[in-house]
């Protein structure tokens, strides 16, 4: 990590960008990272090509957020697995890479690469503790902090307690839980709702009632005027159901393909492995993938992956 500061402390131009169709941990990580940069003295730019989804508005420095990738002297890839899931061209610059999987491609000596952080904002925090405590201020601290919140799940999806020690650190620099919480879960859009309704109604339990999950369809989307940022979470209700222990979520996407969510409970197979079957990936309880094609075969190529780590887990 020292190596990291020195090198990252001797460009005067840095772009730092995630992934498309940004969460929490994206949008924390990216103006985490960007407002400690700035605070630091360095010419710093926050970059996501779909934007700072609504929910997550309250972040400071989210009205500055480019759409576009601008020039730079180098570019730090956070909570991306590579460079391609950020939708733009690859640069013609050194390229450092900020990640909580292991999974994907490295770009320099100075990746930083933790899968036993809980979210990528808790691994750029040990880095910014590394670099200057005193540059993490209430502008840093509350973007760290949203990642975190959102990427455990509200604290649900990771074990130890790395989270909790990282939440009280971010709370001493100036967070509010309470006020943050409530932005993030108890400020949804009505359309949420409508969305999420209609969603509910092609839920399936099967294997079993180990296995849950329901799709999210094109005309979903349309007959309630709900975007992608209004799904976000959904998966948490197949897994929800008593004695399901494997959830995943489908879901339309206007480029073509089918965003699969996948989660499991402690005595669940590890999801990473199964999305990493379609060229996703993740961690053991929490995972994703995109597949093409029509519904019902990708559903039965998901269940049958599931059944065969089910299987797996057993033995």
């Amino acid at each position: 990590m020292k190596r990291t500061v020195d090198f990252i402390g001797k460009h005067g131009r840095v772009v730092v960008v995630s992934h498309i169709r940004p969460d929490g941990d994206a949008v924390g990580s990216v103006l985490g990272l960007t407002n400690f940069l700035r605070n630091v003295g360095i010419e710093a730019y926050p970059v996501l090509k779909h934007g700072v989804p609504t929910v997550f508005q309250f972040v400071p420095g989210a009205e500055g957020v480019l759409t576009d990738l601008p020039d730079g002297d180098l570019y730090v890839l956070v909570d991306a697995s590579e460079w391609e899931r950020t939708g733009f061209e690859r640069p013609d610059a050194p390229i450092v890479r900020f990640d909580h999987h292991l999974t994907g491609e490295r770009y320099s000596h100075y990746d930083l690469l933790d899968p036993e952080a809980p979210s990528a904002t808790s691994l750029i925090l040990q880095f910014l503790r590394t670099w200057d405590e005193r540059a993490i201020d209430p502008t840093v601290a509350l973007p760290l902090y949203t990642g975190l919140l959102t990427d455990t799940g509200g604290f649900k999806n990771r074990e130890g307690t790395r989270a909790f020690e990282d939440a009280i650190y971010l709370i001493n620099r100036g967070v509010n839980p309470r006020k943050v919480a409530e932005l993030i879960f108890r400020e949804k859009p009505i359309e949420m709702y409508r969305l999420l309704s209609l969603a509910l109604k092609t839920l399936k339990v099967v294997e079993d009632g180990k296995v849950a999950y329901m799709v999210v369809r094109r005309e979903f989307f349309e007959e309630v005027g709900a975007t992608r940022e209004h799904s976000e979470g959904f998966v948490e209700y197949p897994l929800s159901i008593k004695g399901v222990i494997v959830a995943m979520k489908v879901e339309w996407d206007p480029e073509g393909y089918w965003k699969v969510g996948l989660r499991s409970k402690d005595g669940g197979p590890n999801v990473a492995a199964i999305a990493e079957k379609f060229g996703g990936g993740g961690h053991y309880f929490s995972a994703g993938c995109r597949i093409f094609g029509e519904e019902e075969e990708v559903i039965e190529a998901l269940l049958s992956e599931i059944r065969k780590a089910l299987h797996s887990t057993v033995s």
